[in-house]
């Protein structure tokens, strides 16, 4: 089906005005085919989803057929909301729920369960992750930002890009790390001897990465041979894996994490990485801030307590 348009404004972007035109086709499946060649402005293909057009302008687009590959079934998937307006949802996440679906996956996810819960997310973002601007391992647990209208995901992804968004987490790491704070700065790419991972270690095609740490308790039985540390950890950027990376580099793996050398020693009660997203601060539109935090996941203060942790109950 191609969709045609006589343009009735004065000057605006290729892709906002499709997307007006047509609300039922995200802005970012616009842009892909704006950029795939499937639209012509004045019977000549145009490839920059930011070329101007005019009044009187004629506009003939061409949308490309969605893969049933890629189709996303509603989910009645439970959400815990912890913020809902202005467009922002801030979802705190449980271990185990993947994002959004990858090859031939075709279970429950958040994005499925974004599809259930808000019926109007289907026109933001891209087709396969609606409202979704980052995300968090299968086995990391909490906090996670989602758009629920195209200007607010706009908003995100030029936040996340510019470095404008915060991010704490909690984890466990192996061994005792002896500097109260520290600043990881070593860029990550995916590694050459195995696609699961990414590596500091001379990666594919580098990315810089900023890690900030500080020692929040030091665990472990005293004149025993195995020591953790309790870390609160800011990302500074967004690299796939990043947190783990880089801890694995200076030698503390993530506890229970299999991928990357966090499998050490076995603690009970953890059956997955001690990694926890606690808190997000993103600023609106407006000017205004918003911060959500979320409670340390149970099985994770579990382990906390099993080793005697005094500062679990505050986390």
């Amino acid at each position: 089906m191609a969709y045609s348009f006589i343009v009735e404004a004065l000057k605006t972007r290729l892709d906002k005005y499709l997307a007006e035109q047509l609300p039922s086709i995200s802005r970012s499946q616009i842009q892909r085919d704006i950029e795939g060649g499937l639209v012509e402005v004045n019977g000549q293909p145009i490839a920059e989803s930011k070329f101007v057009v005019r009044l009187s302008d004629k506009i003939v687009y061409r949308p490309r057929k969605n893969g049933s590959d890629r189709e996303i079934k509603p989910t009645n998937t439970p959400l815990k909301v912890l913020y809902n307006n202005h467009g922002l949802i801030i979802i705190d996440k449980p271990a185990g729920l993947t994002v959004h679906p990858g090859a031939g996956f075709k279970g429950e996810t958040l994005a499925s369960a974004l599809l259930y819960h808000f019926k109007d997310i289907h026109v933001v973002g891209e087709d396969h992750r609606p409202g979704i601007v980052h995300r968090l391992d299968k086995d990391t647990s909490g906090v996670m930002l989602a758009a629920r209208t195209p200007e607010m995901y706009e908003h995100l992804k030029d936040a996340f890009a510019e470095r404008k968004i915060k991010k704490e987490y909690v984890a466990l790491v192996y061994g005792h790390v002896e500097k109260p704070y520290g600043l990881i700065e070593a860029p990550i790419g995916k590694s050459k001897h195995d696609f699961r991972k990414q590596t500091t270690k001379d990666p594919q095609d580098p990315k810089p990465a900023v890690t900030e740490y500080q020692v929040l308790e030091h665990l472990g039985e005293e004149g025993g041979v195995d020591k953790y540390t309790l870390l609160l950890v800011k990302l500074h950027t967004g690299r796939t894996h990043q947190i783990r990376v880089h801890l694995a580099s200076i030698s503390h793996p993530l506890m229970g994490d299999e991928l990357y050398g966090g499998m050490k020693v076995r603690l009970e009660h953890l059956h997955r990485q001690f990694l926890h997203a606690k808190k997000i601060e993103v600023r609106l539109p407006d000017g205004t801030w918003i911060e959500a935090e979320s409670v340390l996941a149970d099985d994770l203060r579990k382990v906390l307590v099993s080793l005697n942790s005094e500062v679990a109950s505050n986390l």
